[in-house]
């Protein structure tokens, strides 16, 4: 019950004029890089796990499969690894909604989800995202349970 009244009065106080938006392009790279990093962070990166990215990649950029495509394999490639976190969550917290967010949160325990197995790693960066994106735990955990569907 408090969490859906933390909830409520978040929305309700959020101010109409945040910090301006970075253009979609770096949006669409945080968002591609956060779900590779799902892919990837159990050094078992499968097709399933890559067409899991891509679908939900599609869906939360709103871009068709060919940019899809090249996105996941542009921020795929060892020189755009990410070296922090906080500067891809920062684009997330800014340009996304608390919905979108736990779609996104979502999207990565589907990555996770798709071998049939969590592996640790992916618990815990999953885990580690949710906190730098500001998902309740509450809402970490229904993700959780709705992409083993």
């Amino acid at each position: 019950m408090i969490s859906k009244l933390l909830r409520a009065l978040r929305h309700a106080l959020k101010p109409e004029t945040t910090l301006p938006n970075l253009d979609s392009t770096a949006l669409n790279e945080a968002i591609a890089t956060l779900l590779i990093e799902a892919a990837r962070v159990d050094n078992n990166t499968t097709e399933a796990d890559i067409a899991e990215a891509k679908k939900s990649l599609k869906l939360l950029a709103n871009i068709d499969s060919e940019q899809a495509d090249e996105l996941l394999r542009t921020v795929s490639l060892p020189k755009n690894r990410p070296t922090s976190y906080l500067p891809l969550t920062r684009t997330i917290n800014q340009n996304l909604d608390y919905d979108q967010k736990c779609v996104l949160i979502g999207a990565m325990w589907a990555i996770a989800h798709s071998d049939s197995h969590i592996d640790p790693h992916e618990d815990h960066i999953i885990r580690k995202i949710s906190d730098l994106i500001y998902v309740s735990h509450r809402d970490f955990i229904d993700q959780k349970i709705k992409s083993q569907g």
